[in-house]
């Protein structure tokens, strides 16, 4: 039969979009490739950017994941990882719901998986190769809230312990290689990630980050807030054991200790915040010894001083700093009243004389000559106070005695509230000696400044 040309020409309209939904049907979904390790609830938001999905996820699926796909589909691949992490998937047209499976739904998926009746029989043939896994999950154990706790505070006291040595390499809030022909005696990282592929001869330990392992430890190895990742060449001596997230331990890994491991989002952030108190007591100590190391430098430099001023004032005025040291004896009380009187006139002194023009050089002269007194006054108190020092004869020189009291003096000064008094008192009697004596050098019959009366020596 022959067919006219417009009724071929509309067969050939109608069939158009029947032909381009079939070939729409056949052509073949775009695949992934992709690679991320972080918590679940991410992996399956990675796959469905990579995918073009539309992913609904209700629940809680903070636990830790490890995903490499490469060339599957992106409903395979979140199928895969419903399935793998009991999740149950729901597809309503174009959008994919995932939650949690109930106790229920797990019991009749195991049931489906795995019925209680043995199927039929079937010819012997060969079983396949086993097909090594990519990773194998380490056992888990229970302990409570305390133990892990005492667990992170105990490793976190070993780590200050023990990385203080030469071969010892540390990070904070960075990541750390012990690259393939480095070998170093432990390696601890603060807030990072830390790959060991060389030899430590220590531990391996990792606060806040990930371990992976292709070289060798011959101690322990442990994560905290994080996952350990045992390559096929990793060799462990010690322990591994993840606190807040899981062990993965590939084919060929050797582990001559125990594996263990404490997942989930809850034991994750209790272990957070045992890390950040940890490092804050780390700080507090280390802050410690910064200021006990400053307060040994002042001690040190106060006492190199004032022995230097009293050696000179014993060198160049020898007998000035007898009368000081005479007058400190004799009249200590008076002495320290004088002084405290002298302190108290020194500043409205200064103030007078600064609002004049003749009077500014003399109140700098005061500002510099008096601080210089008063520590030559000091040092006499010192040495009166050294001098009283149980000493063998032979060693009782000048210097040796003006030494052990300055010694006495500033180890004193050290003590709370009862030091600040002494060193008060010392200061204020090594003043008053210097202005009652002139500093040693009062002229006979001139009267004395303050507390006239007859002295006796």
């Amino acid at each position: 039969m022959k067919l006219s040309p417009p009724l071929l020409l509309s067969a050939a309209l109608l069939a158009a979009p029947l032909s381009l939904a079939q070939a729409t049907a056949d052509a073949p979904s775009p695949t992934l490739q992709l690679q991320f390790r972080g918590t679940l609830r991410d992996a399956i938001q990675k796959i469905a950017e990579e995918g073009g999905l539309n992913v609904v996820i209700t629940g809680e699926l903070d636990t830790p994941a490890d995903i490499r796909l490469k060339n599957v589909s992106a409903e395979q691949a979140l199928r895969t990882v419903a399935r793998a992490h009991a999740l149950k998937l729901e597809r309503d047209g174009a959008i994919y719901t995932l939650r949690p499976m109930t106790d229920e739904e797990k019991e009749e998926r195991d049931v489906a998986e795995f019925p209680s009746a043995p199927p039929p029989p079937v010819p012997a043939v060969a079983p396949p190769p086993p097909v090594p896994p990519v990773a194998v999950d380490s056992s888990d154990f229970d302990l409570d809230e305390d133990e892990i706790k005492e667990h992170v505070r105990s490793q976190m006291k070993k780590v200050r312990r023990s990385s203080r040595g030469s071969q010892d390499v540390v990070a904070r809030g960075r990541s750390l290689d012990v690259t393939e022909d480095e070998t170093v005696d432990s390696a601890v990282v603060y807030g990072g990630d830390l790959r060991v592929k060389g030899h430590v001869n220590e531990d391996a330990v990792v606060f806040g980050g990930n371990l992976e392992i292709s070289g060798r430890v011959e101690g322990d190895a442990h994560a905290f807030g994080g996952n350990v990742v045992l390559g096929p060449d990793a060799k462990v001596e010690g322990d591994v054991s993840a606190f807040g997230g899981s062990v993965i331990k590939q084919e060929g890994a050797k582990v001559e200790g125990r594996t263990e491991s404490f997942g989930g989002a809850n034991i994750g952030r209790m272990v957070a915040g045992e890390i950040k108190d940890s490092i804050k007591e780390v700080k507090k100590e280390r802050d410690a010894e910064r200021d006990s190391g400053g307060r040994f430098a002042s001690f040190l430099l106060t006492f190199a001083l004032l022995f230097g001023m009293g050696f000179l004032g014993q060198l160049f005025f020898p007998a000035r700093m007898k009368a000081l040291g005479a007058e400190i004896r004799a009249e200590p009380a008076r002495s320290g009243a004088v002084g405290l009187l002298g302190a108290l006139a020194l500043v409205p002194a200064l103030v007078m004389l600064s609002i004049t023009v003749i009077g500014i050089p003399l109140a700098l002269a005061l500002i510099v000559v008096v601080p210089v007194l008063t520590g030559w006054g000091f040092t006499a108190v010192a040495s009166e106070l050294g001098s009283r020092l149980p000493l063998p004869r032979g060693r009782k020189t000048q210097a040796m005695v003006l030494a052990l009291g300055l010694l006495v003096l500033l180890l004193v000064g050290r003590i709370p509230v009862l030091g600040s008094m002494v060193m008060l008192a010392a200061t204020l009697v090594g003043l008053g000696a210097v202005i009652r004596t002139r500093f040693g050098h009062r002229p006979q019959g001139f009267p004395e400044p303050i507390f006239g009366g007859q002295r006796t020596s």
